[in-house]
């Protein structure tokens, strides 16, 4: 039930905020597709003090690292991970917003990871 809980909100964000963001110029949505990769791929490799240490302080506390260890079951269920599919990057409030479309060799997977001005990570989802 809460992973459904989970879902359903992660979607609802996802479309609220792919909604209500402004397109960015070319070097700034590389520069966070870019970011947002880095942190798929160590996610991917179960680095999650080295995730822990790119958020914001709001994060850092309602995200302790030791709560991302629960993360390990749903990426490992994904399977082998094969390719970001898609990328896209908004602005919202001060935040750029990047939704990853990414490829694994059982599930798919979209993490959407929001930065503020100063490269923090102030949002991270899966689904």
């Amino acid at each position: 039930m809460r992973k459904m809980l989970l879902m359903i909100f992660t979607v609802v964000a996802m479309f609220a905020l792919a909604a209500c963001g402004n397109k960015v110029d070319e070097d700034i949505s590389e520069k966070y597709i870019t970011n947002a990769e880095d942190i798929v791929s160590l996610l991917n490799d179960a680095n999650y003090e080295e995730v822990h240490a790119m958020f914001d302080e709001d994060m850092k506390v309602g995200l302790p690292v030791e709560a991302m260890v629960e993360l390990t079951p749903v990426i490992e269920q994904s399977g082998d991970f094969e390719k970001i599919n898609k990328s896209s990057v908004e602005e919202k409030d001060g935040h750029y917003i990047v939704v990853l479309a990414a490829n694994y060799s059982e599930e798919n997977r979209v993490f959407t990871v929001s930065f503020n001005d100063q490269d923090e990570v102030v949002g991270l989802w899966i689904q």
